[in-house]
């Protein structure tokens, strides 16, 4: 609905004799979730009750501001990262939703429960938040065409408005690429997204997540998977099976590394 006010002249044009009845009221919706929510601040900005800061759709906003010190995104070094493997789930409401959860909870039980990683729901998360891992598992559904579930809109709005932000500080410091200096080097993601292959760009959100995420220096351990609602459940259980086989037997590996490494600093020591 925001992108739809995209003219500022509308103050002076009767802009309901141009649109369906449809788009008229999506606007209105907008105007209210903007009224209702915007914290003005150099006019063109509007402050998100939910702690972002995003450009307003009234004026044109050169950048972008993202509160306090505490809500920036930045790198962990890899020595302060959780061994902790974070699965993180999201959904929309209805029978996907649940499933979803469901199967981020087998994950996280397959991968040896609370001991060994961290279950969250992407409503109460934020990228700064997978900065603090070196491994995250995202389990989530696609909503409508390609949007994110209600869990996710926050979270994926955040992260691409971090992302501009890290593409605008590499290219003010001249750093080129500069991967060392993005905020979720040492960080790798793997995303399983349930879809709905009848719709359109049913697989938008899980792949746009994805290209967001690595472009803020994160690194795929596996190439995102799209597991068809429209197919039995069974094929769905077994296209999650296959991706969750390939997590297990990764974790033990990086379980294996990570021992062999405390006995030969224990070693050293």
């Amino acid at each position: 609905g925001l992108a739809l006010q995209c003219q500022p002249a509308r103050k002076s044009v009767d802009m309901t004799k141009q649109l369906n009845p449809d788009e008229h009221y999506i606007r209105e919706l907008a105007d209210e979730v903007v009224n209702t929510r915007q914290r003005f601040l150099g006019g063109s900005l509007i402050h998100d009750t939910d702690g972002i800061w995003t450009k307003s759709v009234y004026g044109e906003c050169d950048g972008f501001s993202f509160g306090t010190e505490t809500d920036e995104l930045y790198r962990v070094p890899d020595e302060e990262k959780k061994e902790k493997a974070l699965i993180v789930y999201a959904s929309q409401n209805g029978t996907t939703g649940g499933t979803t959860k469901t199967f981020a909870k087998h994950l996280c039980k397959s991968l040896g429960g609370d001991t060994y990683c961290d279950l969250r729901n992407m409503s109460g998360i934020m990228a700064k938040d997978l900065a603090m891992y070196k491994r995250v598992y995202i389990v989530c559904n696609t909503s409508g065409l390609g949007r994110p579930p209600c869990d996710g809109e926050v979270f994926y709005s955040h992260v691409q408005l971090e992302a501009m932000r890290c593409q605008e500080n590499l290219e003010d410091l001249a750093i080129g690429d500069g991967d060392e200096e993005k905020p979720l080097t040492g960080t790798s993601v793997a995303i399983a997204v349930w879809v709905d292959s009848s719709s359109p760009d049913y697989a938008k959100f899980g792949l746009g997540l994805t290209e967001e995420l690595v472009s803020l220096g994160a690194s795929t351990a596996l190439k995102t998977i799209t597991v068809d609602e429209n197919n039995s459940k069974s094929e769905q259980k077994q296209t999650f099976k296959e991706w969750e086989n390939t997590i297990i037997e990764m974790e033990k590996a990086s379980g294996t590394r990570r021992r062999t490494s405390k006995t030969i600093a224990t070693s050293a020591a």
